[in-house]
């Protein structure tokens, strides 16, 4: 029994043995007792954390670089859509809706522009009846396609509203071209309507001083006034003018045919002599004759029509004040027969009333589609009272501008009054 023992504890001492053995067999030679201290316990955790750091880095960066690569480019910005309000195209050769107002020969050419060459200094045009209503808030931009082969860089542009009377200095703005005379080229002089003082109320006229030069040519493609509000633009180049004497009878006739001497005061002719002025015994007395200004240098009848020589500034002829009463809103056109033998375009219509009294502000502007010294073209000349923001109240009297030449001859048979 006790020699069994001995043998179960040499075997089990050989086991051990062998166990240690390989145990020292398996751990590598250079290999020490792993000691942790302080230091290496701080250093493990500064590069734990160094670690932890760059990994943070990584996926931020990661992140960044997702969100560059994801976002959409950015777009170009949508133009700008703007639609006429009013648009003279120039491609009705008897019709241009522009007539000169000064030193200009208006030209309609064939391939659709309006040639504007130049006779003079201060040479412009103007337009005739505007064709629509334009409210001027409704237009944001005037656009001018214009080739200048004149010697001048500069232009102006001048407004008339119903609350800004033109033209004025106060109520124009000024524009410069790029090019001019040797340059060959189509350019778009672009008026933002906000840079122009007055642009309120409705549209009555524009005056274009296309240049500062007193020699060349101009050619314009076009004319635009603009909106970016599709409501509010219109459907064609213009709108058919109404005759305002449709329907209505003539209520009144002033015929120049029949005046004389007597008819006739010519204040170009006052000698300063007692003229038949009135006296204090006058005062509630109508003078019953036409008033001629001093730009008139004589006027007479001959050959059954009744001839107006113009020989300086302002010419115009106010009639005596009315016999008979109308009210104005009674009153539907104003008619005149007429031949100008001038070399401008444009004349211009007064009137008093109880209400108010001669103003350009209540002037309206009309002009002869025919004129010069050989014109023998007569027309009627239909104006509309009711375009002037001051026809209201009882008639008084009529004044005609019958063209703003400084010299010429205009003939008129006579003026009606439709209503």
């Amino acid at each position: 029994m006790k020699n069994i023992i001995k043998l179960i504890a040499v075997i089990v001492v050989s086991v051990m043995t062998l166990s240690l053995f390989a145990a020292c067999n398996n751990t590598p030679a250079d290999t020490k007792p792993a000691t942790t201290t302080a230091a290496d316990t701080q250093t493990t955790t500064t590069e734990t954390a160094k670690e932890t750091e760059k990994e943070t880095e990584a996926v931020t960066t990661e992140e960044v670089t997702t969100e560059e690569v994801t976002t959409e480019p950015e777009t170009e910005p949508t133009p700008e859509v703007r639609y006429d309000v009013l648009r003279w195209d120039f491609d009705d050769a008897s019709n241009l809706g522009w007539v000169s107002s000064n030193m200009t020969d208006v030209i309609a050419e064939e391939d659709g522009t309006m040639h504007l060459k130049v006779k003079g200094g201060d040479p412009n045009i103007t337009t005739k009846r505007i064709p629509v209503q334009v409210i001027c808030d409704d237009v944001e931009y005037i656009e001018i396609r214009v080739k200048n082969k004149t010697d001048s860089y500069s232009g102006q542009l001048f407004i008339s509203t119903t609350d800004s009377p033109g033209p004025d200095e106060n109520y124009s703005y000024k524009f410069d071209y790029e090019y001019a005379d040797e340059d060959d080229e189509w350019e778009i002089i672009e008026i933002d309507t906000l840079d122009i003082n007055g642009w309120s109320g409705k549209l009555r006229s524009l005056r274009l001083d296309y240049s500062d030069g007193g020699e060349g040519d101009c050619y314009i493609d076009y004319i635009t006034l603009q909106t970016t509000d599709s409501s509010k633009q219109t459907a064609g180049d213009t709108e058919e003018v109404v005759d305002p004497r449709a329907g209505k009878q003539v209520l009144y006739k002033w015929d120049f045919t029949t005046l004389t001497a007597e008819d006739i005061y010519l204040s170009s002719q006052d000698t300063g002599e007692d003229d038949g002025e009135e006296g204090e015994e006058d005062e509630d007395e109508v003078d019953p004759r036409w008033h001629f200004s001093g730009g008139v240098e004589d006027a007479y009848v001959e050959n059954g029509h009744f001839v107006i020589k113009i020989g300086g500034q302002d010419p115009f002829m106010a009639s005596p004040e009315m016999t008979e009463a109308f009210d104005c809103s009674a009153v539907s056109a104003i008619v005149i027969k007429a031949c100008n033998k001038t070399d401008m375009s444009l004349g211009q219509f007064f009137f008093t009333s109880d209400g108010s009294s001669f103003s350009e502000a209540g002037s309206v502007r009309f002009s002869f589609e025919h004129q010069g010294a050989d014109n023998d073209v007569w027309e009627e000349i239909v104006i509309n009272p009711g375009d002037s923001v001051l026809w209201e109240g009882q008639l008084e009297t009529i004044r005609i501008d019958p063209s703003e030449a400084w010299e010429g001859i205009v003939l008129i048979d006579y003026c009606e009054m439709y209503g």
